[in-house]
């Protein structure tokens, strides 16, 4: 398997750049960047990210501000306390509550699919899964007696660093951005047992780690 492409910083925080961007693979943006980005990766838009200017991208998540307009081949990933002001054309969208958008969503059917259909969608209900090319793992948490999804549970991932996460109403969750090694996952619920797991992940890729919760 290709070894991911590792996260860089393209503009750290009280720092500015205008111009025109194109890029492979995945950059954070912290900083001020005034311009198109084309033929883009992934990007990933922190708190005190700032994007002025149009992008076609593959994936992008949005944990900071941008306006302009968004044409994702994969999707669109929209964090509290994130904020978008322009159009949005991507095969799914996730909006956070708490998210600003002020904007027009246009759905198209994504490149590697030709029978699922495209979905505008709340973090509340997405089910699905992170873009293949994007390091992640995911899954699905229910009840080991009923079959039921377990809302609410708390993911705890350790290994280099550690991620926490949050099942939705759908029971899923997905930890992106991951360096390879060696993750243990730690689900509690409320009324349920701790469940564990071990993920050991090595180069780009997504990984599937679904768990079922013995009822106390």
């Amino acid at each position: 398997m290709k070894k991911k492409d590792q996260a860089v910083t393209f503009l750290g925080k009280n720092t500015a750049f205008e111009g025109k961007l194109s890029f492979q693979g995945t950059m954070r943006i912290d900083g001020h960047f005034k311009g198109d980005i084309s033929n883009g990766g992934h990007i990933i838009v922190g708190e005190e990210g700032l994007i002025e200017g149009d992008m076609h991208i593959s994936y992008i998540v949005i944990s900071g501000e941008v306006h302009g307009n968004i044409i994702a081949d994969q999707r669109v990933d929209i964090h509290a306390p994130g904020k978008v002001f322009g159009d949005i054309q991507a095969p799914a969208v996730v909006i956070d509550e708490g998210v600003i958008f002020e904007g027009t969503t246009r759905m198209y059917q994504a490149k590697e699919s030709d029978t699922e259909k495209p979905n505008t969608i709340g973090s509340d209900k997405y089910s699905g899964s992170p873009p293949p090319t994007l390091c992640a793992i995911y899954g699905i948490v229910t009840d080991q007696r009923t079959g039921r999804p377990i809302n609410n549970a708390e993911i705890i991932c350790e290994g280099i660093g550690k991620r926490n996460a949050r099942t939705n109403a759908s029971g899923y969750y997905e930890l992106i951005n991951l360096e390879d090694g060696k993750w243990k996952i730690k689900i509690k619920a409320k009324g349920f047992k701790k469940g564990t797991s071990k993920v050991e992940i090595s180069g780009e890729g997504t990984y599937e780690q679904n768990c079922e919760l013995k009822p106390k």
